[in-house]
């Protein structure tokens, strides 16, 4: 009867692995840590153009980024950064 229920709670324990192995991981940064980061790239970009939009200042990030060899391994993470950055401006209130 004890080796059944071993096995029961194995088989148990091994049909629970996949779901937490596919789990998101926590946010490495708060919303409010993302917020200010994203809040100091809108400023800077608005510094020198005041009526940037969202879209434009996403693309001078991801570009920017670019420039500095960001997506030379990763390419499809320049669309992903840029899709996060319009994200956090709306989110953030700064568009």
């Amino acid at each position: 009867m004890r080796i059944i229920r071993s096995a029961v709670l194995a088989a148990f324990a091994l049909l629970l692995a996949p779901a937490f192995a596919h789990a998101d991981p926590p946010p490495i940064f708060t919303q409010e840590e993302q917020c200010d980061t994203t809040r100091a790239l809108v400023d800077n970009i608005r510094a020198s153009k005041p009526d940037a939009t969202p879209e434009e200042i996403a693309d001078a990030f991801v570009n920017y980024m670019d420039s500095m060899g960001a997506y030379n391994r990763v390419p499809q993470a320049k669309e992903s950064d840029r899709q996060v950055t319009l994200t956090n401006i709306e989110r953030c209130g700064l568009a």
